[in-house]
């Protein structure tokens, strides 16, 4: 569970929209979110925040880090930022890391979904590989999921029937299927979410969601 005393700098490059946030005491102190290729928007967003916020980086307690799934080049770029900064407080402060707080995509999207209003039961999703999906369930009379819950894959008519909410990760790709609809929130409105217990956990390195291993056809030699 995140000090909310403290100040955490956030930082979701999991999708197609980038999004950095100064967050303490439960609400944002800076809050800025673009649609711009993760390499260019990561550290715009980051450099906005914490200007909104009037905190210098080094100020900063700690990162808050969405690991996927997502988009893989957004969560290695965002992984390697929090690296590479945390290197840097290493070497100017004689060895002290500041601790990174991490949670999956789909977890912290059920989330809001709830927060929106949105009854379960409902099902998250955003892609997979080609033709596949990542799917998270939450059922009716169920606590929202764990942050580190792991999600489930399903080929591209596998998603479940009823209300079904759509997290587009990458710009081109295969259309979701009609019923999707989008989150029924935005994280800017409801800073709240990030302090509900279990949604983020210590890890000791940001590194994105490696996801299910894929399964292939064992070659059978023909009959001759």
């Amino acid at each position: 569970m995140i000090d909310v005393s403290s100040s955490w700098l956030f930082l979701d490059a999991s999708g197609v929209t980038v999004r950095a946030g100064v967050w303490q005491n439960a609400r944002w102190l800076g809050w800025r979110e673009s649609e711009a290729p993760a390499l260019e928007a990561i550290f715009a967003q980051v450099r906005g925040v914490l200007a909104k916020a009037q905190l210098p980086l080094d100020k900063i307690d700690g990162y808050l880090y969405v690991e996927g799934p997502g988009s893989v080049l957004g969560l290695r770029l965002a992984a390697m930022a929090i690296r590479a900064w945390q290197t840097d407080e290493a070497a100017r402060s004689g060895g002290t890391i500041k601790p990174v707080l991490a949670c999956g995509t789909l977890p912290l999207a059920a989330a809001l979904a709830l927060a929106g209003g949105t009854p379960p039961p409902f099902a998250v999703f955003t892609e997979a590989r080609q033709g596949h999906w990542h799917v998270l369930d939450v059922k009716e009379g169920e606590s929202p999921p764990d942050g580190d819950k792991e999600p489930r894959e399903v080929g591209e008519n596998g998603l479940p029937a009823g209300a079904v909410f759509h997290l587009p990760a990458r710009r081109a790709w295969h259309q979701p299927p009609p019923q999707a609809q989008p989150i029924a929130a935005s994280l800017r409105d409801h800073p709240e979410i990030l302090s509900r217990p279990n949604l983020f956990r210590t890890v000791e390195i940001p590194a994105p969601y490696a996801g299910h291993p894929p399964e292939y056809k064992k070659w059978v030699a023909p009959k001759s």
